[in-house]
């Protein structure tokens, strides 16, 4: 039997070319084994450093961090916020102080205004202060005894003149000192000096408070009985003609001066004065003022006149 040349090359080179593809197959299996174990190896390296990251101090610190920056800067604001709700707060509470005391300040002139002319009257708008405006008619008591603190002592005034005040709802106050107009003397007797007190009440600290003290006058008037006569006049502005009030927000008050009522005492000394005393208690505070009286040997005689303006305050339509 004779083979021929063709038929070797169809059987040998299928073979061998089945050999060769065999042995790349092998290859291409072997790297994508190798492949998978590197991947294998590199996933089980990740989790043992990421066991490692969690159970580790510098795995904690990193969020603890950032957590206490977080509370820091939370607090940082919360601060700043009451910081400044309370700046805001208090420059109201000044601003409504501010106002009140204005709108005080602003009746004490409507008051003196029409004082000591009967019949006058004028209006006055009180703006919203945040404050409740009251009239205490029978409040402040007032007590003048005429004396010379020895022998001689006469009351000649004893009643309630009123006064007119704000309750405000706190007691932090933006003025420098408890007294805005006048002090705290019950009696004056220097024209210089107002009769008005516009105070804090020192014992209620949310009481801005309006009343009036008595001025007394003296003088030379002539001679009577052979003896030189003395005048001497006390003047009380009365609020307990109004009605007692209670008022908020903004409103208007009406100020009238009803009438000016005069009382007069006489007074006859046998024997020779220097001074004679008029000692006032209003509501509790004491002061008194010394007058010189003008007398000869025989003695001098004394004309005392309690002038009172009686002053109504009301709410007033408009």
């Amino acid at each position: 039997m004779t083979i021929s040349i063709d038929c070797v090359y169809l059987c040998v080179v299928p073979f061998y070319a089945h050999d060769l593809i065999s042995q790349q197959s092998r290859k291409l299996w072997i790297k994508h084994i190798e492949r998978r174990l590197q991947r294998t190896v590199n996933l089980g390296s990740f989790k043992k450093q990421t066991k490692r990251l969690l159970f580790s101090k510098t795995a904690l610190a990193i969020p603890v961090t950032y957590l206490i920056l977080f509370v820091s800067l939370i607090l940082l604001i919360s601060t700043t916020y009451s910081v400044a709700v309370l700046k805001i707060g208090a420059r109201g509470t000044v601003l409504r102080n501010s106002v009140a005391k204005q709108n005080m300040q602003f009746l004490d002139d409507a008051i003196r205004s029409v004082a000591w002319s009967f019949g006058a009257s004028e209006a006055v708008f009180m703006d919203n202060c945040g404050a409740s405006f009251q009239i205490a008619a029978t409040a402040k008591s007032l007590t003048i005894n005429f004396t010379d603190e020895r022998t001689f002592s006469d009351i000649v005034f004893n009643n309630s003149i009123g006064r007119a005040f704000y309750e405000l709802e706190t007691q932090e106050f933006s003025f420098d000192n408890s007294f805005i107009r006048g002090d705290d003397r019950a009696i004056i007797n220097q024209s210089s000096f107002t009769m008005t007190q516009l105070y804090v009440d020192t014992n209620n600290y949310r009481e801005l408070v309006l009343c009036y003290r008595p001025s007394v006058t003296g003088a030379e008037a002539g001679i009577a009985n052979g003896k030189p006569l003395n005048l001497v006049r006390v003047y009380v502005i009365n609020l307990n003609s109004s009605r007692n009030l209670l008022l908020g927000e903004k409103f208007y008050l009406k100020i009238t001066s009803l009438n000016v009522t005069t009382v007069s005492s006489q007074y006859e000394f046998n024997s020779s004065v220097s001074s004679l005393a008029l000692k006032a208690v209003f509501d509790g505070t004491s002061s008194t003022v010394w007058l010189p009286i003008s007398s000869n040997e025989t003695g001098s005689a004394v004309t005392m006149e309690i002038v009172v303006c009686n002053i109504k305050i009301q709410e007033a339509e408009v």
